[in-house]
């Protein structure tokens, strides 16, 4: 067994204290954790039920600070993930938040990629769209989910993408070839980008 020997307040966050063991300091857990568990000094207490305490104590510290962080803007899985083992959260730890953070909807990677497409569907193409929610940790059947439930005129939006890149321009072969590549560049399809070339052909 072993024994707490100290429990100080620590300066710089009131919230958490130090917690001494055998007159050698143990870890910092949040006064609420210590006073929900009783300890106090001189309590006698054997390692496992210091371990239990820890994890119960980690898992709590990193689910708040999970909330604020998401609380901001809405986040991807992986965006979680990174966040809290930057902080130096344990894997358990991260995917216990993780799981609950789901399970209260904060975590919807569907979600995130509509409100996604959404924002950046009029200056970029699906395939760009996937490229960059891909890297940003979303799986492909989460974007797929995505596009299934977002309305985007993809030719539309390549056509006004188009007549914006050609304002002030003279329609010559060169800019007409110059238009393609940069649509192609933005992540739209063959089919969307000959539309609007079309389009634009046959309003000239």
């Amino acid at each position: 067994m072993s024994k707490i020997t100290a429990i100080t307040l620590q300066e710089k966050n009131k919230k958490r204290c130090n917690l001494f063991v055998d007159g050698e300091f143990f870890a910092g857990i949040s006064v609420e954790t210590a006073l929900k568990n009783r300890l106090k000094v001189d309590l006698e207490i054997d390692q496992k039920s210091l371990k239990e305490i820890l994890d119960e104590d980690e898992r709590a510290y990193a689910l708040a600070k999970a909330f604020d962080y998401v609380s901001k803007a809405i986040k991807t899985k992986r965006q979680v993930k990174d966040y809290l083992l930057r902080k130096g959260f344990s894997e358990d730890a991260v995917w216990f938040c993780i799981d609950k953070l789901k399970e209260y909807s904060y975590i919807d990677d569907c979600e995130y990629s509509k409100r996604y497409i959404e924002s950046v569907s009029k200056t970029q193409g699906k395939r760009l769209v996937e490229y960059k929610l891909m890297s940003k940790g979303v799986r492909k059947e989460d974007i797929s989910c995505a596009f299934e439930q977002t309305e985007i005129d993809s030719k539309e939006n390549a056509k006004a993408l188009a007549v914006k890149h050609l304002k002030n321009k003279e329609i010559t072969k060169e800019n007409i070839a110059k238009t393609y590549r940069y649509l192609i560049g933005r992540g739209f399809s063959y089919d969307d980008v000959d539309y609007a070339m079309s389009s634009l052909k046959s309003e000239d």
